[in-house]
């Protein structure tokens, strides 16, 4: 992975994004594309099982210094015996999950459920922290909303995780009653500004151009870096754009990126179909279609294609078509 740009001094991450932001697509992702420093597994589950599940173990057969695993529970022992296994496995650190607005995830009172609750909240922490103070553990960071159902829960949240030396706190700042609507509260995110160390301090939401990035950096001057999910699959090379602080993609013309994109579509395919069946690779493909559509706003009928082929060569025939007036 390329190292910090001097254009770009904070990290650049990329979200988990459940079904999409799986193994198979970070590794073909960061052999096609610069610019991300750190990645983070779609969650896996610890429960009273003590064991990943096959998708799961998936996730973590390659342990890299720039990936770190994300974990959804709401039990400290749980969350410590998932933490154990993946420091055996070479992680050196595991990321909580408070973020999560799903209602089957936030009706078990995990993801951002577990913001509902902080007195239960804080008693997990301590124990996770205790069981990090006691003796070798992994780095504990936390991805999370800022709020259950309104931005005044802000303060208490961030008054919490001032608590606790987490090595990073990613804030996404919108409600859990928000889901994906609305725009990111740069207010709520000023309180955890305010409160928690600059040095650790990770800006997630809506960020989709380099301008979007550079706003946010004036803003909160002295964070530690920005994740991006959907704007990334919207445009694959957002992160080097963010690094050199403009729409271009390094010295690459519009026919290079074009090269670029096509060779890694094409090999993303590929290497689904080589785990799953054609239709089933296909699905995935559409998935991530669905985020890229609004790079393509011109090519509403070659999208429709896209969505509509039932098979290989339909597939393949439509994203030709689709990347042909690429610009």
């Amino acid at each position: 992975m390329d190292k910090r740009s001097e254009k770009s001094s904070v990290s650049v991450e990329m979200a988990p994004m459940e079904g999409i932001t799986t193994a198979v697509f970070r590794r073909v992702y960061t052999k096609w594309f610069k610019g991300i420093d750190r990645m983070y597994t779609p969650f896996l589950v610890a429960n009273s099982t003590h064991r990943f599940k096959t998708r799961e173990k998936r996730e973590i057969e390659i342990c890299s210094q720039d990936l770190v695993p994300q974990i959804m529970t709401n039990n400290a022992q749980h969350f410590i015996w998932a933490a154990l296994e993946l420091q055996k496995a070479g992680f050196g650190e595991v990321n909580l999950n408070a973020g999560c607005p799903s209602a089957t995830v936030t009706t078990k009172k995990k993801g951002a459920g577990m913001l509902e609750d902080i007195r239960a909240f804080r008693a997990f922490l301590d124990e996770i922290f205790l069981a990090k103070e006691s003796g070798s553990f992994p780095e504990i960071s936390v991805k999370t909303r800022v709020g259950v159902s309104s931005y005044l829960e802000a303060e208490d949240i961030a008054d919490l995780y001032s608590r606790y030396p987490f090595s990073r706190v990613i804030v996404h700042p919108r409600i859990r009653d928000d889901f994906y609507k609305n725009e990111p509260n740069r207010e709520a995110f000023g309180i955890f500004y305010d409160r928690i160390p600059h040095e650790t301090l990770v800006f997630n939401g809506d960020l989709r151009t380099p301008e979007d990035v550079r706003k946010i950096r004036e803003a909160f001057p002295e964070i530690s870096g920005i994740m991006i999910g959907r704007g990334l699959l919207a445009d694959l090379f957002l992160p080097e754009r963010i690094r050199r602080g403009d729409d271009a993609a390094g010295d690459l013309s519009p026919d290079g990126e074009k090269e670029i994109l096509s060779g890694f579509l094409e090999e993303l395919y590929d290497e689904y179909e080589r785990g799953l069946s054609e239709s089933a690779a296909i699905a995935k493909m559409k998935d991530l279609w669905n985020f890229m559509a609004v790079s393509f706003p011109d090519n509403k009928k070659q999208i429709k294609a896209i969505s509509k082929s039932g098979n290989v060569r339909e597939y393949k025939a439509a994203v030709v078509n689709c990347l042909r007036t690429y610009s």
